[in-house]
C-alpha cells in the first residue's frame, strides 16, 4: 500500500467532503432554537450539514470556504490510496505575536475506513517539509484531545506540549463606554495586526485565523441562527485596540470574546477597553462573556474581572531548529 501526498484543489470538494462526512453517523436538522431531529444527509440544507463540523460537510459550502483559503494562504494537502483521497489536512504559514514565525497545522481528518494505515502520519509528514523548505522556527497545533487519537498521533511524530489554554468568564452586569474610548467599525481591508497586537483573548485558533472569521463573517448562517457578532477597533489615547464579540449560538445570553493588544501591556487602558467590550456585548444581550486565553494573560485577565472556569485542550509544538 503506498501513501501519496499532495496539493488539493478545488477538484477534490467532492472527495473531501467524503473524507469528513464518513465520521458522521447521525445528522440532524437545526434551526435558530438548537439541533431538532434526525434526517438523511440529503434532507439538509447545506447549513444544517455545515453545523455537523464545518465547511467541508458540504460541497457548496467548501466551495465557498476555498475563497477564505485562498485568502490566508491555507495549503490544503490531501492524502491518496490508489488515487482516492482517503485523508487532508489544512496548514498555513502565520508570522504573529507572541510566537513569532511558524507552520500551522489546522484540520487533519482521515477517512474512517482508512485509519490505522499511517495516512495522518504521512500528511504531518509532509507538512514538516513544507516548514523545513520555508525555513520556520516550528510547527505548531491544537489537537482535538490532547490524551484522544490526535493528540497520541501528533505526539508519535515528535510534537511536544507548548502550552496550555484556559477558558474564562466574566458577568458583565450594566456597563457604559468608558470616558476617552471610541469605538469604530474594523473595515475589511483592515491588515491583520499579527506583528504589532498580540491576541490576549481568542485562543481556539491562531490570530491570522481568528482574525479572519470575525472580520468576514458567515453572514447566511449568522442570518438563518439568528446570531449577533461585532468587530470592532477601540481607541484610547490614540492607541488602537480591537475585539469581536459573538453571541453563541443557541444560547443566546453567553457570548465569547476576541482581543487584540498593542504591546507592552497598559493595564489602565486595557481596564477601559474591557469594559468598552462589556458594554458592546450588553447591546447584543449578552451577560455572560466568555474566552480562551494561554497562561501568560491568565493573570492579567483576572485582574480584569474574569475567573477561571478550565482548561482547554493545550497547543503542542514540534521544534525544528
Amino acid at each position: 500500500m503506498s501513501i501519496r501526498v499532495r496539493l488539493g484543489t478545488k477538484d477534490d470538494i467532492p472527495a473531501l467532503v467524503e473524507v469528513e462526512c464518513s465520521d458522521v453517523e447521525e445528522w440532524y436538522h437545526f434551526s435558530p432554537e438548537g439541533r431538532g431531529e434526525k434526517a438523511s444527509y440529503d434532507e439538509l440544507s447545506s447549513l444544517e450539514r455545515v453545523m455537523h463540523g464545518g465547511p467541508w460537510m458540504d460541497p457548496e459550502a467548501l466551495a465557498e470556504y476555498w475563497k477564505v483559503i485562498e485568502r490566508l494562504g491555507i495549503i490544503p494537502l490531501v492524502a491518496e490510496i490508489d488515487g482516492k483521497v482517503v485523508g487532508h489536512l489544512d496548514v498555513v504559514f502565520s508570522d504573529e505575536l507572541p510566537l513569532g514565525r511558524f507552520l500551522y497545522l489546522d484540520v487533519l481528518t482521515v477517512h474512517k475506513a482508512y485509519r490505522r494505515r499511517g495516512v495522518a502520519t504521512a500528511l504531518i509528514k509532509e507538512a514538516e517539509g513544507l516548514a523545513r523548505e520555508r525555513n520556520v522556527d516550528f510547527l505548531l497545533v491544537q489537537p482535538e484531545k490532547y490524551e484522544g487519537p490526535s493528540g497520541l498521533t501528533y505526539r508519535s511524530c515528535g510534537f511536544k506540549k507548548a502550552f496550555d489554554v484556559y477558558q474564562l468568564e466574566i458577568h458583565i452586569g450594566h456597563p457604559r463606554i468608558p470616558s476617552g474610548v471610541q469605538l469604530a467599525s474594523i473595515p475589511q481591508v483592515q491588515e491583520p495586526p499579527l506583528r504589532t497586537h498580540v491576541m490576549m483573548c481568542g485562543w481556539g485558533n491562531i490570530s491570522k485565523k481568528t482574525w479572519d472569521f470575525g472580520v468576514n463573517p458567515n453572514v447566511e448562517m449568522l442570518s438563518a441562527f439568528s446570531q449577533h457578532m461585532l468587530a470592532l477597533c477601540a481607541l484610547k489615547n490614540e492607541t488602537k485596540y480591537f475585539f469581536h464579540v459573538y453571541q453563541k449560538l443557541f444560547q443566546r445570553t453567553k457570548g465569547s470574546l476576541h482581543l487584540w493588544s498593542p504591546t507592552p501591556l497598559n493595564q489602565k487602558f486595557l481596564q477601559d477597553v474591557f469594559q468598552a467590550a462589556k458594554t458592546v456585548a450588553s447591546w447584543l444581550g449578552i451577560k455572560t462573556l466568555t474566552t480562551k486565553t494561554i497562561e501568560r494573560y491568565v493573570a492579567v485577565l483576572e485582574k480584569l474581572g474574569f475567573s477561571v472556569r478550565s482548561k482547554a485542550e493545550p497547543y503542542l509544538v514540534k521544534r525544528l531548529r
